[in-house]
């Protein structure tokens, strides 16, 4: 299946630099928004499940051979960009501002239109009546609830083979950003008053956030210079 696809670059704002905007103006926010407790929670919840969901997928697709359709492709199309979606979402909740939350939709859709048009346009050239079909009964990016039983099947066809070291690095390096997110977002506006006035804004939980921060950036910087990123995990 072919997927993944380079990102159209004949746009500003194409999927490849959504990620990187999204980022940006949630660390901004931080200065100026400061979220409650339950956002950051359900922030951090987005996080965990779009990382999963990303892994999931990468160990399930078989590009440029099959259509895949099993797994996290029986649920929705398009399982990657799914998985983006949610943890894009995940920053945008950190940071507190809600107008970034309900902003971040539209945002998708405009940076995703294109790809998604054309991905399924090749798919359907390569796969014909097959994909016509598969078409017709699952969602795109969003699952319908009638497919949720599906999830009982979430990790058929899954292979640690065909998760990159570079994918795993991702992972990550996002995990490291969302809970440096997190912890900009508890430190707060009052925080940094505090601490252009010298004072130490970090509780006890402050503290574990950084250090938290530390032991999910290791990894990446590990794998970064430690081994090839296309090699594979066995």
């Amino acid at each position: 299946m072919t997927q993944d696809a380079p990102p159209r670059r004949d746009r500003w704002l194409h999927r490849g630099r959504l990620r990187d905007v999204v980022i940006v103006m949630a660390v901004v926010s931080t200065f100026f928004f400061s979220p409650g407790m339950a956002a950051q929670c359900v922030a951090v919840g987005l996080l965990v499940v779009g990382g999963g969901l990303h892994l999931l997928v990468k160990g399930q697709l078989i590009r440029n051979r099959v259509l895949c359709t099993q797994g996290a492709y029986a649920v929705v199309r398009h399982p990657y960009y799914l998985a983006n979606y949610l943890i894009d979402t995940g920053f945008c909740l950190a940071s507190g501002n809600v107008y970034l939350v309900l902003a971040y939709p539209f945002l998708f859709f405009w940076a995703y239109g294109p790809t998604l048009r054309s991905e399924e346009s090749l798919l359907a050239s390569l796969h014909g009546p097959e994909f016509d079909a598969y078409r017709a009964g699952v969602p795109q990016v969003f699952p319908d609830p009638t497919l949720l039983a599906g999830l009982r099947a979430l990790g058929r066809n899954f292979s640690w083979r065909r998760v990159s070291a570079y994918e795993v690095k991702r992972l990550f390096r996002c995990a490291f950003v969302g809970e440096l997110i997190v912890l900009l977002g508890r430190i707060g506006p009052d925080g940094w008053r505090e601490i252009l006035a010298g004072a130490n804004p970090l509780d006890h939980g402050g503290v574990v956030l950084l250090a938290l921060c530390a032991v999910l950036l290791l990894p990446a910087v590990l794998i970064r210079f430690g081994r090839g990123e296309s090699d594979v995990i066995p």
